[in-house]
């Protein structure tokens, strides 16, 4: 528990950092609003980086602020020395002396167990468990209404039970299709997943939901979850769209049109999720139209620059 204790000072200066970079992503998400989503979800692993990893290498040029983080132990043990009487006031003898040391060693330990810092670290966990806990029961409902899947091909298997499509697992990642799916909705939605497994993004959003998980007292995180998720969504729908031709965009919104559930899933769990936002996703396919290539340059200069001002 100490370890922990000692941990969530630096934690929390991990969150605060994150919570700046959450910003400027935010306002570089802005500005790249018309160009393709590839960019504003590339945007958003800068914000993975710095939420999952307490490592940062101070740069002259960097966005990040250079703070010292004290740790709580080092607090805690300042604490009883500046609130309690010291022991040499209350000497009256040298056995009285060794006597009053042993007391307030006792009692310093006990002040140190209820300190703030103790409570706040102790709530964290508890959070964290119920994310978990939360996830897992999530993925537990999920694989039970897969358990009797007929499979079509490859790592491709269509369900009886289940609405919507989505991609399960995380070494071997497979996809399932509702059994009423035609056979041109299944064409879009098999590319659309098959680029989600390509471009890992089950790896991705695994290690989303671990930010999440880790940083669930930040709402800027929650944020930040959510609208990488909608930009994955929207640069995988951009890339179907890329290789069938934007001639097929009519159907394939009407394919999202089908196969919305009328619900929304924030966290899900995940070594499974399925699609969300068909509204977005829609209007953004409607204005969708191939970048010049000037945009292109734009977009990735800013991306470029963010990143090294960032991380």
């Amino acid at each position: 528990m100490n370890h922990i204790i000692d941990f969530f000072p630096r934690l929390i200066n991990m969150s605060a950092i994150a919570s700046i970079v959450i910003l400027f992503v935010l306002v570089g998400r802005l500005i790249l609003k018309r160009t393709p989503k590839i960019f504003s979800y590339a945007l958003w692993v800068i914000v993975l980086i710095r939420l999952l990893v307490p490592i940062h290498v101070p740069s002259p040029i960097s966005a990040i602020p250079v703070t010292q983080t004290t740790n709580s132990a080092e607090i805690n043990a300042a604490l009883p020395v500046l609130d309690f009487e010291t022991p040499r006031d209350r000497q009256q003898n040298t056995e009285s002396f060794q006597q009053s040391i042993e007391n307030d060693t006792a009692y310093v330990h006990v002040s140190h167990s209820l300190e703030p810092t103790g409570y706040l670290a102790i709530a964290w966990v508890a959070g964290m468990g119920v994310m978990v806990l939360y996830s897992g029961l999530s993925y537990w409902k999920i694989r039970k209404k897969v358990c009797i899947a007929v499979p079509l091909r490859d790592n491709i298997l269509i369900a009886d039970d289940i609405k919507s499509p989505f991609v399960i697992g995380f070494i071997r990642p497979k996809i399932y299709l509702p059994c009423n799916m035609g056979e041109k909705e299944q064409e879009y939605i098999i590319l659309h997943e098959q680029h989600h497994i390509r471009r890992f993004d089950h790896v991705i959003k695994a290690l989303a939901f671990l930010a999440l998980t880790i940083h669930w007292f930040n709402p800027l995180v929650w944020v930040a979850f959510v609208l990488a998720c909608k930009d994955m969504e929207m640069s995988c729908d951009e890339a179907v769209i890329r290789k069938l031709g934007s001639d097929v965009r009519a159907d394939y919104s009407a394919s999202l049109l089908t196969l919305a559930t009328g619900h929304r899933i924030i966290a899900g769990t995940p070594l499974a999720f399925g699609e969300g936002d068909t509204k977005g996703r829609i209007k953004n396919l409607a204005r969708w139209k191939k970048p010049g290539i000037w945009l292109l340059v734009i977009a990735l200069i800013l991306c470029a620059v963010l990143a090294v001002y960032l991380i």
